[in-house]
């Protein structure tokens, strides 16, 4: 292999754990970002789904390999009355882009 082609590859491999690693991700970040994200996606859809109720949000951030999982707490639709069995719960994974998936569809 050439000198150029073995700094390609320290360079490519450089870049690939800066990207597993992700110092830029941080816990308050991936919550942020997950909030954002399903707020986002639901706004404007009648009778969606959100965070307005007593309890539901973001309940954990855990870091993991190459982001971080984030598990949070919803409720969906007009509710008799605001209580912990109508809500529902999700896992949301914050990519090192800042990309959010896992979230329910409108």
């Amino acid at each position: 292999m050439t000198k150029e082609r073995i700094a390609l590859v320290y360079l490519l491999a450089g870049i690939l754990v800066l990207l597993i690693w992700a110092p830029w991700i941080t816990k308050s970040y991936a919550e942020a970002r997950t909030t954002e994200a399903f707020i986002t996606a639901w706004q404007g859809v009648a009778d969606g789904c959100g965070f307005s109720c007593a309890g539901c949000g973001i309940q954990d951030a855990r870091r993991t390999v190459a982001g971080y999982v984030v598990t949070y707490e919803y409720a969906c639709g007009l509710l008799p009355y605001d209580s912990p069995e109508f809500h529902m719960t999700g896992t949301a994974f914050v990519s090192p882009l800042g990309t959010v998936t896992g979230l329910p569809k409108p």
